[in-house]
């Protein structure tokens, strides 16, 4: 861990250790793999989509980590943004579901961990808020 000149870590709230970032980020993983596999047509369209949201999720929790201890209501915004990302791949986990690009098992496995995910990021800025009271 990085020191200061104080001896104080630098990185004090390290997004890496974050159990909702590193499910994020698998989450990630996943949906690139699986997104590797859709149709050509959709290498601009769903595919393209869902890479971007998904990524999204890890991105602003680390940017939100950035802000933790400093700016707690731009924490609180990043982790926001994560939540709506998190969301917005729910729905395309269920569009892809729906037009056959994954199966019945795939679909569940997916739902559940965003589902997780989603929760954690409730908590996370619940947790956030009440400390800034």
């Amino acid at each position: 861990m990085k020191k200061d000149m104080n001896g104080q870590n630098l990185f004090a709230r390290d997004f890496k250790q974050l159990e909702v970032w590193k499910k994020a980020v698998s989450l990630t993983e996943k949906v690139y793999k699986l997104a590797k596999g859709f149709p050509k047509h959709e290498q601009y369209g769903l595919r393209s989509q869902i890479e971007r949201s998904s990524s999204s999720i890890s991105c602003n929790l680390a940017e939100g980590q950035g802000y933790a201890g400093i700016f707690p209501n731009q924490e609180i915004h990043f982790y926001a943004i994560a939540n709506g990302s998190a969301y917005e791949v729910r729905a395309q986990i269920e569009l892809i579901y729906r037009v056959g690009y994954v199966n019945l098992e795939t679909y569940e496995e997916l739902e559940n961990e965003v589902c997780q995910i989603i929760k954690m990021l409730i908590s996370l800025i619940k947790k956030v808020k009440r400390e800034i009271a």
